[in-house]
């Protein structure tokens, strides 16, 4: 069902598809019909379709109409023309007139077995004992005009006595009379000079034509019907990869933690792509299963062989194939795709830690793991291939049965008159294509599972509910609201899952050309309760306001277009640096990125390169170092001028001139907009207007820098394991700090 929903946009190439798919079922299925008449009429009737002859001499018909009624005399009469000078009247009437089911040619082949009975010679007794002519009597067809012409016998008489004839033939009577009306039709023909070879190979020219034109509309519609649905399955598989990740784009921290990078990796490339192969080989194989089926059907009993049942037996044996196999393998292949997300996962944190990898000695540690990730997929994958490969050799052996069944009953069928050869050939091909229709099934069963995991897998991250969403009516400042004042207001904030808060009742303001810093212990929450400002996060107790506005009601593109966020990771992205430092789109100029970059401390190493602004910037920003890196990243937060600047221990790759400059560079610019910084060095936040000292969630400490070395005892632990006291300005004489004893609770530290 998620596969057919697929389709919910492309109704109209689904109904292409279907059209042509009935196009080339009903096309391949006239072959069987062709070549069941090339042996019955090509080669075992010599070529002549009808008991009706294109030409027929004027005494020989003559002869015929002494043993039809009133009514078929007439009947023959209005489909030959008069004779000719040669003694020959054509037929001029319709093919449907001629075909062998019609009533003229049920009117004629009566006459004609009789006919061909009198030249081979019979006695008298065949016209019963009504007639006046002795029953030893040896009758020829002159004898019988003479007979007509004397009164002797009626013309009723004579066409009794041919039904009579037909009725002796018994159950062989239908195809048996037909067989010998033609024989009269080829002695007619070979009377009037024709020759028997012209007829036949004029006939198989005309059917081998035919079947090629047959071949060749068949061909068309299958190559059209893999265009439409190859452009189909690659249409509805670049939506699918676009909407999956327009979604993956929207993502908050906890979604993407929720199913990991790799298996979104995963989803977006390898889920997608199996989905693609199902819905090619739905719309080119599991359409045309049931229509070729139900064609097929039609023909097969439109043939009224008594053969019917052995379909029905080989329909059961294939689904009794089909569900034992799928049940087998179906669990299978839902766990196949949780192995391929391990592999990947494996192999991405291999790759991505390679340095560390080497550093420590542990290649062969991880080739182990990756080792057994990928030997627990190939014995996932072994065991369902193993199973799928029975599934072509039981079939195979279904339909051989069922075609010895079909020959075995046809053939006494075929000894007793009621069939001919080619009716249980066609047979035998229509009863195929039923069978191999349910194939068809079987063989894209195979990749149907993998594609109903792989759909599901998807959906999964379509549906995903996501924490982080647009309001459904943006709000923005007031006209004269403050810009660039950024206010959290008792805010606590719990992770998805976890049994407390992170962050409980924080709350300061900050404004713009105001520098806020924040510190604390590893762990304490810096870095979750800056990522609450640009809504990475929502908050889950109090509010986090700019220009007097609660984030949550800002559009999410408005608020972070405000929002310079440099995280702790300088990620940068293939391309240059040009493109980097405009990453936030065509709103910044070449002259705000080169600002960006000359506060960011970048100006001079971009430059230093040939290429300038221009020098490209390999994946991750691989080709620079850590603190370029960083320093990129910073300027691309400043190119776009935004209202807030938020640091996320964004220097610490940087050494302490750079850093120092920077900060300069920054305080003395950077006057139109508010600044947070979190910092894990003293040096980098001493200098701001306020700092904020974190210690499991709580502020513990708040202040500048001077007046927190002597209230809080968090700061100043923190200040003392990175600088001299000298260089922090204490007095420690005796071993004591300026800090108050109520303070630091006796004094001691």
């Amino acid at each position: 069902m998620r596969i057919l929903r697929l389709f919910k946009n492309h109704l109209l190439a689904l109904a292409a598809v279907a059209a042509l798919l009935v196009v080339s079922a009903n096309a391949d299925l006239a072959l069987p019909s062709l070549m069941s008449e090339i042996v019955d009429v090509g080669i075992q009737q010599g070529g002549i379709e009808s008991p009706v002859p294109d030409a027929i001499r004027a005494s020989s018909l003559d002869d015929l109409e002494l043993f039809m009624s009133d009514e078929d005399v007439a009947l023959v009469e209005a489909a030959f023309a008069p004779a000719d000078d040669a003694g020959i009247r054509t037929f001029q009437g319709t093919d449907a007139e001629k075909d062998a089911d019609s009533d003229l040619a049920r009117a004629m082949e009566l006459p004609e077995v009789a006919a061909l009975a009198l030249e081979q010679g019979v006695d008298a007794s065949a016209l019963g004992n009504d007639t006046a002519i002795p029953a030893g009597a040896t009758l020829t067809l002159d004898s019988l005009h003479a007979a007509v012409d004397a009164g002797l016998v009626a013309r009723d008489q004579l066409a009794n006595a041919a039904e009579a004839l037909g009725e002796q033939m018994g159950s062989m009577g239908g195809s048996l009379v037909t067989q010998r009306a033609i024989s009269y039709v080829s002695a007619e023909y070979a009377a009037q000079g024709i020759s028997a070879a012209d007829v036949q190979n004029a006939y198989l020219g005309r059917t081998a034509l035919e079947m090629f034109g047959l071949c060749l509309v068949s061909l068309v519609a299958t190559v059209l019907t893999g265009a439409v649905a190859s452009h189909t399955a690659a249409t509805i598989a670049r939506d699918l990869r676009r909407q999956t990740f327009a979604q993956v784009m929207r993502f908050s921290p906890a979604e993407v933690n929720r199913f990991s990078q790799a298996s979104l990796i995963t989803r977006c490339t390898n889920d997608i792509q199996q989905i693609q192969m199902a819905t090619t080989m739905f719309m080119r194989l599991v359409l045309l299963a049931p229509i070729m089926g139900v064609v097929a059907v039609t023909r097969v009993l439109a043939t009224s062989t008594g053969l019917e049942w052995t379909i029905g037996v080989a329909v059961i044996a294939v689904c009794a194939v089909v569900g034992a196999l799928m049940g087998l393998t179906l669990p299978k292949f839902k766990r196949m795709q949780q192995l391929v997300d391990r592999v990947n996962l494996v192999a991405r944190e291999m790759l991505d830690g390679i340095m560390p990898i080497r550093a420590f000695g542990r290649q062969g540690h991880e080739l182990a793991r990756f080792d057994t990730a990928s030997t627990e997929l190939m014995g996932t994958q072994l065991f369902t291939n193993r199973a799928m490969s029975f599934m072509m050799p039981l079939l195979m052996f279904v339909m051989n049965c069922v075609t010895v069944m079909i020959v075995w009953f046809g053939s006494h069928g075929v000894a007793d008159g009621v069939m001919q050869v080619g009716d249980m050939m066609a047979f035998i091909s229509y009863t195929m294509q039923i069978v191999m229709a349910f194939m068809i099934l079987t063989m894209v069963s195979v990749i149907l599972p993998r594609a109903e995991v792989a759909a599901e897998r998807v959906d999964e991250v379509i549906s995903c509910p996501l924490s982080v969403t647009d309001p459904a009516n943006p709000k923005l400042p007031a006209e004269g609201a403050p810009r660039g004042e950024l206010t959290f207001r008792n805010v606590s904030f719990q992770y998805p899952d976890a049994r407390k808060d992170v962050i409980q009742g924080v709350s300061f303001t900050t404004h713009p050309g105001h520098m806020t810093g924040i510190i604390g212990s590893t762990g304490s929450g810096k870095s979750t309760l800056v990522q609450l400002i640009p809504r990475l996060y929502d908050v889950t107790g109090g509010a986090v306001l700019l220009d007097g506005v609660d984030v949550r009601d800002w559009g999410l593109s408005e608020l972070r277009r405000r929002i310079g966020y440099v995280p702790q990771q300088g990620m940068l992205f293939s391309g240059t640096v040009e493109t980097n430092l405009k990453f936030a789109g065509d709103e910044v100029t070449d002259d705000d990125m080169r600002a960006a970059a000359r506060v960011a401390q970048a100006e001079e190493f971009i430059e230093e390169r040939a290429e300038g602004y221009d020098a490209p910037i390999s994946q991750g920003g691989t080709n620079v170092s850590g603190g370029q890196r960083q320093r990129l990243a910073i300027a691309r937060a400043l190119a776009k001028r935004p209202e807030v600047i938020v640091f996320d221990d964004s220097f610490s790759a940087l050494d302490y001139a750079t850093d120092a400059r920077l900060r300069a560079e920054l305080a003395r610019t950077v006057t139109d907009a508010a600044v947070v910084v979190v910092g894990q060095r003293i040096a980098t936040i001493m200098h701001a207007d306020e700092i904020l000292v974190l210690d499991e969630g709580h502020v513990v400490g708040r202040g500048t820098h001077e007046e927190l070395l002597r209230s809080c005892p968090e700061y100043l632990e923190i200040a003392q394991s990175q600088l001299s006291a000298e260089e922090l300005g204490l007095d420690v004489q005796g071993g004591q700090s300026l800090l108050h004893a109520d303070d630091t609770k006796g004094g001691e530290r």
